[in-house]
């Protein structure tokens, strides 16, 4: 997972965390307060009445329910017991019949009576039973309490108190905006960590990009954030170690280019000198005498011009030469080489296609070696009857150049190492070859990018600045 969505998902489940930890307790330690509170005055209100109710107005209910007049005087005093928070109360034989009842509500709603019927097994009269909280309706609670009677000869009627759980109301009020903070917190919050994640990701972001760059190209330009952060400093060490690079580069071509000029002047003493040895022994010798010593003197001299000419591929690769820089036509120097290379095309009856055009600029000695490297490079790889295409475009302030082939391709293995320097796949060459042409790519800020698979072909992409 990228950082960004981290840091978000980081943000958000920290919020929501201490929102579940901090308002669930909250809302559960209000519930049961106020909860709490309505049984306490349900079961004093319904252990009072019991206690003061006329015990001989009960028993005759009790014995008699069809009084209506006993009726109507327990009633009146029920309705004596009526506080605040209280709505009624009600007296149940022990089988669940009614036998009286005071109310505050005119209509009573159906659920109330199922509710007060509950209470029909309550039989100790020391406890009080209370129910949980009932929603009638919409914003409409109730909760009640009950306690036995206890009138002697087995005689248990109950005693049902019940009243308004209005803090209910409040309670939902509560979760309903417990619900809407942590939504629009989130919200905040999730704005929040974006800005920050982009201000904590961007110098991070910038920063990969910049090791990339240097992978790819060492001579690319430095990177200065303007940083006072641990940012700066690991922007500050990597510019350090990137000028490092760049001088042990520097320091590793000047010793090559030194060692290769301290080979090449004795070379050239030595080349005069068989050339002399050659003319000597030419004269000095009967045209009868053996050959073996003249056959011996151009063996060493062969190996003169081939030592020779490694060492002008070593002083190419290490000597850093001044370029002359002018617009070029890419397209031109790409038709110049193909002149250049049609005989052995032809020979090998391979398909040559160039296409597109672009303006760049560089020194055009620099560039033409590497697209004849390509090309050539190409050439070895494809069989007889293989093809070769050139494609050029320019967009967006590059110019694209792909040389592309059939032929044999590079191993999978082989593709991270193939710009290194003295790495080669091949039986003849000294490995320099695609290692100067990524030092030119790199002088002129581009980039190169090899695609290729084995028996399928190889295909080589530069990207190089256009000329303005």
């Amino acid at each position: 997972m990228k950082l960004r969505p981290r840091i978000l998902t980081l943000v958000i489940g920290i919020l929501i965390v201490s929102f579940m930890a901090l308002s669930i307790p909250l809302y559960w330690y209000t519930h049961s307060a106020l909860e709490n509170e309505l049984d306490k005055r349900l079961r004093s209100t319904a252990e009072l009445a019991a206690r003061n109710l006329s015990g001989d107005l009960l028993l005759n209910l009790t014995k008699e329910p069809a009084l209506a007049a006993v009726r109507f005087a327990l009633e009146k005093e029920l309705a004596s017991f009526i506080v605040e928070g209280i709505e009624g109360l009600a007296i149940y034989s022990q089988q669940g019949a009614e036998l009286a009842k005071w109310s505050l509500r005119k209509s009573e709603h159906p659920r109330i009576s199922v509710l007060l019927q509950t209470f029909s097994g309550v039989e100790d009269s020391a406890i009080s039973a209370v129910s949980e909280i009932y929603q009638l309706s919409k914003g409409d609670y109730v909760k009640a309490a009950a306690t036995s009677i206890n009138l002697g000869r087995n005689s248990h009627p109950i005693l049902v108190v019940w009243g308004g759980a209005e803090f209910m109301t409040i309670i939902d009020q509560i979760a309903g905006s417990i619900f809407w903070i942590v939504l629009i917190s989130i919200v905040v919050a999730v704005s929040l960590a974006i800005v920050f994640s982009r201000s904590l990701v961007r110098p991070v972001v910038q920063l990969s990009a910049y090791a990339q760059s240097i992978q790819k190209n060492i001579y690319t330009n430095t990177v200065d954030l303007g940083r006072t952060d641990e940012f700066g400093d690991l922007n500050r060490s990597l510019a350090e170690m990137h000028a490092e690079i760049r001088q042990n580069e520097q320091s590793m071509k000047q010793i090559l280019s030194g060692i290769a000029h301290e080979i090449k002047n004795p070379l050239g003493g030595i080349e005069i000198y068989a050339g002399l040895l050659e003319e000597e022994l030419s004269r000095r010798l009967p045209e009868n005498a053996s050959a073996e010593p003249q056959s011996y003197l151009n063996k060493v001299i062969k190996e003169l011009h081939h030592l020779k000419q490694i060492v002008l591929v070593y002083l190419d690769y290490a000597r850093p030469l001044k370029s002359q820089l002018e617009s070029l036509a890419v397209e031109a120097i790409f038709k110049d080489i193909h002149r250049l290379l049609q005989p052995e095309m032809r020979q090998k009856e391979v398909s040559y296609r160039l296409s597109g055009e672009g303006m760049v600029l560089g020194d055009e000695s620099k560039l033409r070696r590497v697209f004849l490297n390509l090309l050539k490079n190409s050439l070895e790889a494809v069989d007889e009857k293989g093809t070769i295409d050139v494609c050029i475009e320019s967009r967006d302030g590059v110019v694209s150049v792909a040389v592309a082939d059939n032929g044999k391709g590079i191993p999978e293995a082989d593709l991270e190492n193939i710009f290194d320097p003295y790495f080669t796949t091949q039986d003849k060459g000294y490995g320099l070859g695609l290692a100067i042409v990524k030092n030119i790519v790199d002088e002129m800020n581009g980039t190169i990018i090899v695609d290729s698979e084995a028996g399928k072909g190889t295909r080589f992409t530069l990207n190089l600045p256009q000329k303005k």
